[in-house]
């Protein structure tokens, strides 16, 4: 029942991020949902599902985007799939500081990997322009949403912790 789950929050994510999240863009900066949800699956259920979903997830982006690319968003999901999940291991992350820095360092490296392959010439450039920028606005995203499944199961804020 998880991987079903799973797979249509990978399907929702690819529609919405092929749509319609370019209308809430800030400065031509937008989320990127698909990782968002390929880090929720890296903490939840930990590095083999995170690489398979990553592999999937990059696989149907691959798809879709431009065929001179095929195959440079497979590997990088994979990869920061793997990462992800593996770093769930080590790191607590019911704390949704640890799980924004966590999104923050999947979409870096995400855009690192992807960059250096796609266009290393524009890598500096690129990550400046795009890449710092796409990994707050998704760690703003996933704490926000983070915040409000944490209000919907527990009926409420509770800052005294």
């Amino acid at each position: 029942m998880q991987i079903i789950r799973h797979i249509l929050l990978i399907f929702l994510a690819l529609f919405l991020q092929t749509s319609w999240i370019h209308k809430i863009s800030i400065f031509e900066v937008w989320p990127d949902l698909i990782l968002l949800v390929l880090v929720y699956i890296g903490i939840t259920n930990g590095q083999i599902q995170a690489t398979i979903f990553g592999f999937f997830s990059g696989f149907l982006l691959d798809i879709y985007q431009d065929p001179h690319s095929m195959g440079i968003n497979t590997l990088t999901n994979s990869l920061v799939g793997f990462a992800v999940g593996y770093s769930r291991v080590g790191v607590v992350a019911e704390n949704i500081k640890v799980q924004a820095l966590l999104v923050f360092l999947a979409c870096i490296l995400h855009d690192t990997i992807f960059l250096s392959i796609s266009d290393p010439s524009k890598l500096f450039y690129l990550m400046f322009r795009k890449g710092i920028g796409t990994a707050i606005y998704t760690a703003l995203l996933g704490v926000t949403i983070s915040i409000l499944k944490s209000v919907k199961l527990e009926r409420g804020i509770h800052l005294n912790a």
